[in-house]
Protein backbone atom coordinates (compact mmCIF):
# COMPACT_ATOMS: atom_id res chain seq x y z
CA UNK A 1 0.00 0.00 0.00
CA UNK A 2 1.42 3.30 -0.78
CA UNK A 3 0.02 6.87 -0.02
CA UNK A 4 0.66 10.32 -0.45
CA UNK A 5 1.01 10.78 3.39
CA UNK A 6 3.08 8.15 4.37
CA UNK A 7 7.39 8.26 3.26
CA UNK A 8 7.38 4.48 2.59
CA UNK A 9 5.75 1.47 1.86
CA UNK A 10 3.77 -0.09 4.32
CA UNK A 11 3.89 -3.69 4.62
CA UNK A 12 0.52 -5.80 4.52
CA UNK A 13 -1.22 -6.33 7.90
CA UNK A 14 -1.15 -9.84 9.00
CA UNK A 15 -3.89 -10.14 11.43
CA UNK A 16 -3.62 -12.65 14.05
CA UNK A 17 -7.12 -14.25 16.16
CA UNK A 18 -5.32 -13.59 19.45
CA UNK A 19 -3.99 -10.46 18.51
CA UNK A 20 -6.15 -7.16 17.81
CA UNK A 21 -3.08 -5.07 16.58
CA UNK A 22 -2.00 -5.01 13.10
CA UNK A 23 1.27 -3.08 12.96
CA UNK A 24 3.25 -0.14 15.02
CA UNK A 25 4.94 2.53 12.73
CA UNK A 26 7.18 4.77 13.47
CA UNK A 27 6.13 8.35 12.93
CA UNK A 28 9.24 9.39 11.27
CA UNK A 29 8.06 7.18 8.85
CA UNK A 30 4.57 9.26 8.52
CA UNK A 31 3.01 12.56 7.45
CA UNK A 32 0.29 14.30 9.87
CA UNK A 33 -1.37 14.31 7.30
CA UNK A 34 -1.20 10.46 6.97
CA UNK A 35 -2.65 10.11 10.44
CA UNK A 36 -6.00 10.00 13.08
CA UNK A 37 -5.94 11.01 16.70
CA UNK A 38 -8.52 9.55 19.39
CA UNK A 39 -7.97 11.43 22.81
CA UNK A 40 -9.73 11.27 25.98
CA UNK A 41 -9.67 13.46 29.40
CA UNK A 42 -10.73 11.00 32.36
CA UNK A 43 -11.60 12.34 35.71
CA UNK A 44 -12.51 9.79 38.68
CA UNK A 45 -14.44 11.87 40.98
CA UNK A 46 -11.03 12.04 43.27
CA UNK A 47 -9.54 15.37 41.48
CA UNK A 48 -7.64 13.65 39.12
CA UNK A 49 -7.56 13.12 35.27
CA UNK A 50 -6.14 10.93 33.40
CA UNK A 51 -5.38 11.49 29.31
CA UNK A 52 -4.85 9.63 27.04
CA UNK A 53 -4.01 9.95 23.54
CA UNK A 54 -3.77 7.13 20.72
CA UNK A 55 -2.44 7.97 16.99
CA UNK A 56 -3.24 5.68 14.09
CA UNK A 57 -2.15 5.46 10.78
CA UNK A 58 -4.84 6.94 8.79
CA UNK A 59 -7.94 6.00 10.50
CA UNK A 60 -7.00 2.26 11.11
CA UNK A 61 -7.57 1.70 14.47
CA UNK A 62 -5.32 -1.25 14.99
CA UNK A 63 -2.03 0.58 13.17
CA UNK A 64 -0.62 2.62 15.75
CA UNK A 65 1.88 5.31 15.67
CA UNK A 66 5.20 5.01 17.75
CA UNK A 67 6.74 8.51 18.25
CA UNK A 68 10.28 8.05 17.06
CA UNK A 69 12.67 10.97 19.29
CA UNK A 70 12.23 14.19 18.08
CA UNK A 71 8.19 13.71 18.25
CA UNK A 72 6.76 13.90 21.55
CA UNK A 73 2.89 14.64 22.89
CA UNK A 74 1.88 17.03 26.14
CA UNK A 75 -0.74 17.58 28.17
CA UNK A 76 -1.80 21.27 28.83
CA UNK A 77 -4.53 22.15 31.79
CA UNK A 78 -4.04 25.23 33.07
CA UNK A 79 -1.28 26.86 33.38
CA UNK A 80 -0.06 23.03 33.96
CA UNK A 81 1.94 21.19 30.95
CA UNK A 82 2.93 18.07 31.14
CA UNK A 83 4.63 15.41 28.90
CA UNK A 84 2.64 12.54 27.72
CA UNK A 85 4.57 9.18 28.29
CA UNK A 86 4.28 5.97 26.06
CA UNK A 87 2.13 2.80 27.31
CA UNK A 88 2.42 -0.34 25.39
CA UNK A 89 0.23 -2.99 25.61
CA UNK A 90 0.97 -6.20 23.31
CA UNK A 91 1.73 -3.53 20.64
CA UNK A 92 -1.60 -1.31 21.28
CA UNK A 93 0.47 2.16 22.06
CA UNK A 94 -1.40 4.77 23.99
CA UNK A 95 0.39 8.33 25.22
CA UNK A 96 -0.49 9.66 28.62
CA UNK A 97 -0.28 12.00 31.70
CA UNK A 98 -2.41 12.68 34.77
CA UNK A 99 -3.55 16.04 36.91
CA UNK A 100 -5.10 16.72 40.13
CA UNK A 101 -7.39 19.76 40.72
CA UNK A 102 -8.33 20.00 37.34
CA UNK A 103 -11.48 18.17 36.78
CA UNK A 104 -13.64 21.24 37.05
CA UNK A 105 -16.60 21.97 34.72
CA UNK A 106 -15.24 24.49 31.85
CA UNK A 107 -11.35 23.38 32.47
CA UNK A 108 -9.84 23.28 29.41
CA UNK A 109 -7.52 20.46 28.00
CA UNK A 110 -5.35 20.93 25.42
CA UNK A 111 -3.14 18.16 23.81
CA UNK A 112 -0.45 18.97 21.47
CA UNK A 113 1.53 16.58 18.92
CA UNK A 114 5.04 18.23 18.54
CA UNK A 115 7.03 17.29 15.93
CA UNK A 116 10.62 17.53 14.23
CA UNK A 117 9.94 15.44 11.22
CA UNK A 118 7.16 17.10 9.87
CA UNK A 119 4.35 19.45 10.51
CA UNK A 120 2.76 19.67 14.58
CA UNK A 121 -1.01 19.32 15.62
CA UNK A 122 -0.79 21.60 18.69
CA UNK A 123 -4.33 22.43 19.63
CA UNK A 124 -6.63 19.13 19.65
CA UNK A 125 -9.11 21.09 22.61
CA UNK A 126 -11.98 19.79 25.12
CA UNK A 127 -13.40 21.69 27.96
CA UNK A 128 -14.21 19.22 31.16
CA UNK A 129 -18.18 18.87 31.55
CA UNK A 130 -19.81 19.05 35.21
CA UNK A 131 -18.66 16.76 37.75
CA UNK A 132 -21.20 14.39 39.65
CA UNK A 133 -21.81 11.48 42.23
CA UNK A 134 -23.80 8.79 41.84
CA UNK A 135 -26.20 9.25 45.20
CA UNK A 136 -28.29 5.92 44.71
CA UNK A 137 -27.96 2.70 44.11
CA UNK A 138 -25.23 2.06 47.21
CA UNK A 139 -22.83 -0.82 47.70
CA UNK A 140 -25.77 -2.44 50.32
CA UNK A 141 -28.39 -2.51 47.61
CA UNK A 142 -30.09 -5.34 46.28
CA UNK A 143 -31.25 -5.91 43.00
CA UNK A 144 -33.05 -9.18 41.55
CA UNK A 145 -32.48 -9.50 37.70
CA UNK A 146 -35.74 -10.64 37.04
CA UNK A 147 -38.38 -8.77 39.01
CA UNK A 148 -36.27 -5.54 40.41
CA UNK A 149 -35.69 -2.10 38.38
CA UNK A 150 -32.53 -0.09 39.79
CA UNK A 151 -33.12 3.16 40.12
CA UNK A 152 -30.24 5.48 39.53
CA UNK A 153 -29.82 8.93 41.31
CA UNK A 154 -26.93 11.24 41.07
CA UNK A 155 -26.61 14.87 41.57
CA UNK A 156 -25.58 18.02 39.28
CA UNK A 157 -28.17 17.36 36.82
CA UNK A 158 -28.91 19.14 34.12
CA UNK A 159 -26.36 19.56 31.97
CA UNK A 160 -26.45 19.53 27.76
CA UNK A 161 -23.81 16.86 27.72
CA UNK A 162 -24.22 13.32 27.00
CA UNK A 163 -24.63 10.46 29.30
CA UNK A 164 -24.51 6.87 29.37
CA UNK A 165 -24.01 3.84 31.96
CA UNK A 166 -23.16 0.15 31.99
CA UNK A 167 -23.59 -2.90 33.89
CA UNK A 168 -21.14 -5.32 34.37
CA UNK A 169 -20.18 -8.47 36.67
CA UNK A 170 -19.58 -12.10 36.57
CA UNK A 171 -23.28 -12.77 36.33
CA UNK A 172 -24.37 -9.92 34.74
CA UNK A 173 -23.99 -9.84 30.35
CA UNK A 174 -22.81 -6.32 29.78
CA UNK A 175 -25.71 -3.86 29.52
CA UNK A 176 -25.58 -0.84 28.67
CA UNK A 177 -27.51 2.52 27.24
CA UNK A 178 -28.28 6.09 27.35
CA UNK A 179 -29.02 8.41 30.06
CA UNK A 180 -32.68 10.80 28.47
CA UNK A 181 -32.95 14.74 29.74
CA UNK A 182 -30.28 14.46 32.59
CA UNK A 183 -32.92 14.83 35.17
CA UNK A 184 -30.54 13.23 37.91
CA UNK A 185 -32.71 9.95 37.61
CA UNK A 186 -33.22 7.09 35.14
CA UNK A 187 -34.38 3.39 36.10
CA UNK A 188 -32.76 0.29 34.35
CA UNK A 189 -35.84 -1.78 34.17
CA UNK A 190 -35.49 -5.45 35.40
CA UNK A 191 -34.91 -7.65 32.81
CA UNK A 192 -32.24 -6.04 30.69
CA UNK A 193 -30.40 -7.91 33.45
CA UNK A 194 -29.28 -11.24 32.38
CA UNK A 195 -27.02 -13.81 32.80
CA UNK A 196 -23.85 -14.35 30.25
CA UNK A 197 -25.34 -16.75 27.55
CA UNK A 198 -29.17 -15.27 28.51
CA UNK A 199 -30.37 -17.09 31.24
CA UNK A 200 -31.63 -15.07 34.42
CA UNK A 201 -32.40 -18.07 37.11
CA UNK A 202 -29.44 -18.78 39.00
CA UNK A 203 -26.59 -16.51 39.91
CA UNK A 204 -25.71 -14.03 42.59
CA UNK A 205 -22.58 -11.31 42.38
CA UNK A 206 -21.79 -7.98 43.03
CA UNK A 207 -22.67 -5.80 39.64
CA UNK A 208 -21.19 -2.47 38.98
CA UNK A 209 -22.88 0.29 37.37
CA UNK A 210 -20.88 3.09 35.78
CA UNK A 211 -21.91 6.30 34.77
CA UNK A 212 -20.65 8.56 32.31
CA UNK A 213 -20.72 12.48 31.31
CA UNK A 214 -18.81 13.45 28.01
CA UNK A 215 -18.18 15.96 25.94
CA UNK A 216 -17.09 16.35 22.74
CA UNK A 217 -14.29 18.70 21.93
CA UNK A 218 -12.14 20.07 18.61
CA UNK A 219 -9.26 17.71 16.92
CA UNK A 220 -6.57 19.80 15.58
CA UNK A 221 -7.04 20.08 11.93
CA UNK A 222 -3.19 18.89 10.86
CA UNK A 223 -4.53 15.43 11.44
CA UNK A 224 -5.23 14.14 7.95
CA UNK A 225 -7.75 11.74 8.83
CA UNK A 226 -9.10 13.25 11.41
CA UNK A 227 -10.09 11.83 14.87
CA UNK A 228 -12.02 12.77 18.46
CA UNK A 229 -11.48 14.07 21.51
CA UNK A 230 -13.99 14.06 24.47
CA UNK A 231 -13.61 14.75 28.18
CA UNK A 232 -15.94 12.66 31.09
CA UNK A 233 -16.45 12.12 34.23
CA UNK A 234 -17.17 8.64 35.21
CA UNK A 235 -18.40 6.96 38.23
CA UNK A 236 -19.16 3.33 39.72
CA UNK A 237 -20.95 2.31 42.18
CA UNK A 238 -21.26 -1.57 43.02
CA UNK A 239 -24.53 -3.40 44.45
CA UNK A 240 -25.96 -6.91 44.64
CA UNK A 241 -27.48 -8.49 41.96
CA UNK A 242 -29.89 -11.68 42.48
CA UNK A 243 -31.67 -13.78 40.74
Amino acid sequence: MEGDHTMRTLLPCLFLVSAAACTDLQSSDLKTAGMSATMSVTGDGTGATSVTAQFNVDNNGTDFVNLSSGDSAAATAGSQTRPMSESNALGDISYQASFTGLDAAGTEYIIALNRTSDVSAPSSTVTMPSPFNITAPTSSSTFSRATGDIVVTYDTPGSSDSMSWTVSGTCVNGASGVVSGDTGMFTIAHGNLVLPGGGASSGTCQATVTLTRSRSGTIDPHYGSGGSIIAQHVRSVEFNSTP
